[in-house]
């Protein structure tokens, strides 16, 4: 265990050169091999493994062999299903009417069909509304498992015109939380109860029954379920009827819903309880046992929905009658904006007061919100294939901060999009191996599950935000009202987009003479990467800008990507509040005038709004840097994380001195605002993790003392007070965490009585400091607070606390009782009632 340490300036700067010794000679060795690590999507967590990128660039060239047709389109499917999955039964059958429209002559038919026995099929002549239907023919048929078609033979060319393609299958509910599958949960009693639901997203509504699964091939559907009465069918749409059925099941007819990517289509099996909102039109389903923690959702969702029919002018009735939320304990999806019916691991929606900690609420939330402007973007309006699925997450990732934000102003959750998606993202997309938003690998199930990354989600949300700061934000909603209602039960491309945005900026003089919005557009969407602009000042009263691509792992000095680039430049003396002018950099290098003093400071893509770094001159560095130390609230808040940011990355890779990254992050000693913590947290973990072992770690850990101990001081790390902001708790959860990590001496003592206060009886730690509290405190505790910890988690419901318990058990110091805990995940005596992702998270 260790003391705080002071020290002189004299002191800390001797300290502060001998630490760069040391952290030059590990990282050096690393400057050529850093690689970031992709976060995980929050939303979509299912490609297991290590995708072939040799075997993808191979689909993409056989892309067409896996395309359907283009002369076949599907306008309307009439869908039945009979399930008694309420006894664990996983087998099912159904019956499926596909309304085509033939537009050529054709002998050949293209289902998609996964893993499904086709038992009997029909076709039909119709007249378009299904009136007048003539039988044609049985078909005869072949399977092409590889391309997952089956493939209907007609013996006499039809004619273009409408038909109706009757098939009859049979299938088994699938286990791996794909398709149509089923799950269960333990009821109140321990019981097993089962329940059978859907992810269909990105092609898996094939395995469920046979369609055309693609998201352009539209169509409306029509759905009945037949079930065991105990149980309660949800879908897309409102129920139209319940029947019951001689042999003592009922049938659930549905209403018929808009038309629709069949990939959106959903429904569920269950006896799941639901709240509902006063006018109905919003429900929140779970399983009875967790139905009381379903109100945070219900509210944030009303909240949410009412914030985004007012922000993009088309009210979501416009569309659609209801929209239901369902929890479910097996999702691996982590979410789905199901069209009616969005879906969530149980984590990401259930939130209990008293329990449920401030970053599991944020996480419910923004999730909430990105579903929610899902309904618009991806649902209204679909991406016509894969390569532009950023067109739907991108907007999604967008607007799960700035819905969520319109819903609770107060807690600033706009705020948190540089720190937790821009700056995050700008790491993974330096990789020499990504790849453009708009791209595609091919049409296999890995090659388009493998577009679900950070480039369509993080990457195209932060240039999207940089197109709306940009353009303003009231001119980007009339660019966005038009895309919508112009687009309206449509696919689109970014050709779509552009036109919107086109026609909506025409002579606002928004953009240079030289660029118009295609070329604006597609420079950020169709090129892979992004650029870092250098900023030089000369004595000729000058700024030399340029740009280069930017990589995580080297400098590429003959690299010719050029991006047209809009930027702000912030000078000394400027208020934080701006405004600031735009202006562009639309070719390699220029040179541009400046009436700045050569003593005095500016700053360049002003709070972060451009999707790029920016470096300047080792002069204009440490004007910065004085200007953090000595005026830290002259500069805005956004953009001291993003000053950290950019020099810790631009320091990786020898574009700075590391020196100047280090004397830049000590002023942070003094920084009381959590983005700016945020982007140093990245950067003295990054550190950390190569320090530790080594013989000057000491000092790190001195280093890491002098930059947390000031603002530690001024924290209650066991304790919450009642006006204290969002960031107010984001900011004590890094600063204890460093603080307890570094072994100063109060943070683990405070951590531990806290911990051993809450196993006497004497009072609970409160779920905004348990992380911290439980790992810390358990380290150190002589009590019996392990087992007390591992109760807890065997006796809570509430995922998201089991999921704190979990990761606070691994942090014991204790061999023993860590060597038990995993054994209790890998089949040990002890049976504990784990699912499969919290075996998982304890291994």
């Amino acid at each position: 265990m260790r003391r705080s340490y002071h020290h002189s300036e004299t002191r800390y700067a001797d300290m502060l050169i001998r630490l760069l010794v040391s952290v030059v000679a590990v990282v050096a060795g690393l400057q050529t091999a850093v690689s970031a690590v992709h976060p995980v999507q929050q939303k979509w967590q299912k490609l297991k493994g290590t995708i072939d990128p040799d075997a993808l660039n191979q689909e993409a060239a056989q892309e067409l062999r896996y395309r359907l047709p283009s002369y076949i389109v599907p306008t309307h499917y009439h869908l039945y299903l009979e399930t008694q999955v309420h006894t664990g039964n996983r087998s099912y059958s159904g019956g499926v009417d596909i309304h085509l429209d033939v537009q050529r002559q054709t002998k050949t038919i293209y289902v998609h069909n996964r893993g499904l026995r086709i038992t009997s099929n029909e076709l039909y002549t119709s007249d378009g509304v299904g009136a007048n239907v003539t039988f044609l023919e049985t078909l005869r048929y072949t399977e092409d498992e590889e391309r997952e078609f089956t493939i209907f033979s007609i013996r006499r060319a039809i004619a273009p015109a409408q038909y109706i393609l009757h098939l009859d299958f049979e299938g088994q509910l699938r286990n791996d939380e794909d398709g149509f599958y089923i799950s269960s949960y333990l009821d109140a009693n321990g019981t097993r109860r089962f329940l059978a639901s859907t992810q269909f997203q990105a092609i898996s509504a094939r395995s469920a029954f046979p369609c055309l699964d693609e998201p352009a091939l539209k169509a409306t559907v029509s759905l009945e379920i037949k079930h065991h009465p105990s149980y309660e069918a949800v879908a897309n749409m409102p129920i139209f009827a319940i029947a019951g059925d001689l042999d003592g099941n009922v049938i659930t007819v549905f209403e018929t819903t808009p038309k629709m990517s069949i990939y959106l289509v959903a429904f569920m099996v269950s006896d799941f309880l639901y709240t509902s909102s006063e006018e109905g039109r919003q429900r929140v389903y779970a399983r009875p046992n967790a139905i009381n923690q379903t109100e945070y959702a219900l509210d944030a969702g009303v909240l949410i929905m009412n914030a985004l029919d007012e922000y993009l002018g088309v009210p979501y009735s416009n569309f659609m009658p209801k929209v239901d939320q369902a929890a479910l304990t097996q999702f691996s999806a982590g979410a789905m904006e199901n069209w009616g019916l969005c879906k969530y691991r149980e984590e990401y929606l259930l939130y209990e007061p008293g329990v449920t900690t401030f970053r599991s609420q944020t996480t419910i939330t923004t999730i909430i919100a990105h579903e929610y402007a899902h309904q618009w973007f991806g649902n209204v309006v679909t991406n016509k294939w894969w390569s532009y699925l950023w067109l739907n997450e991108g907007f999604a990732t967008l607007y799960e901060f700035m819905a969520a934000d319109m819903a609770y102003p107060e807690r600033q959750y706009s705020d948190l999009f540089n720190v937790q998606v821009l700056q995050r993202v700008l790491i993974t997309d330096a990789d020499e191996s990504t790849r453009p938003m708009t791209f595609s690998r091919g049409a296999t199930f890995n090659a388009i599950l493998s577009l679900f990354d950070n480039v369509a989600y993080s990457k195209a949300g932060s240039v999207l935000q940089m197109f709306r700061l940009l353009l303003s934000d009231s001119i980007w909603r009339q660019i966005l009202t038009l895309y919508l209602e112009r687009n309206e039960f449509g696919a689109v491309s970014t050709d779509e987009f552009v036109a919107a945005m086109a026609e909506v900026t025409d002579g606002l003089d928004l953009l240079p003479d030289n660029v118009d919005a295609e070329s604006f557009v597609k420079s950020w969407v169709e090129q892979a990467g992004y650029p870092v602009l250098d900023f030089r000042r000369t004595d000729r009263g000058e700024i030399l800008l340029s740009q280069d691509r930017f990589y995580s792992n080297k400098i590429v000095n003959n690299d010719q990507t050029v991006w047209l680039i809009p930027y702000t430049i912030m000078e000394q003396g400027d208020s934080p509040q701006g405004p600031f002018e735009w202006r562009w950099l639309t070719t390699k290098a220029t040179r541009v005038p400046s009436t700045t003093p050569a003593d005095e400071w500016i700053l360049a893509n002003v709070n972060q709004a451009g999707f790029f770094r920016v470096n300047y001159d080792t002069a204009n560095w440490n004007l910065l840097i004085r200007a953090l130390t000595e005026e830290t609230e002259t500069i805005p808040t956004l953009s001291r994380a993003q000053l950290v940011d950019d020099a810790f990355h631009l320091a990786r890779v020898n574009r700075i001195d590391l020196l100047t990254t280090l004397e830049l992050m000590t002023y942070i000693r003094q920084e009381r605002e959590y983005p700016p913590w945020e982007a140093a947290n990245r950067a003295i973990l990054y550190f950390n993790n190569r320090m530790r072992g080594q013989p000057d770690y000491l000092l790190y850990q001195i280093f890491v003392d002098t930059l947390v101990g000031d603002v530690f001081l001024t924290l209650d790390i066991d304790s919450v007070l009642p006006d204290e902001t969002l960031f107010d708790k984001y900011l004590r959860q890094v600063i204890s965490t460093w603080a307890c990590r570094m072994e100063i001496e109060s943070c683990l003592t405070d951590t531990r009585i806290a911990l051993e206060r809450e196993v006497s009886g004497e009072e609970r730690v409160h779920p905004d400091v348990s992380e911290v509290v439980y790992c810390y405190g358990l380290r150190t505790s002589t009590t019996n607070a392990f087992q007390y910890l591992f109760g807890k988690m065997q006796a809570s419901d509430n995922r998201g606390e089991r999921l704190v318990l979990i990761n606070a058990l691994g942090c014991t110091n204790d061999t023993e009782q860590l060597n038990a805990y995993l054994l209790t995940a890998i089949g040990g005596d002890l049976q504990v009632n784990y699912d499969l992702g919290e075996r998982l998270s304890v291994l």
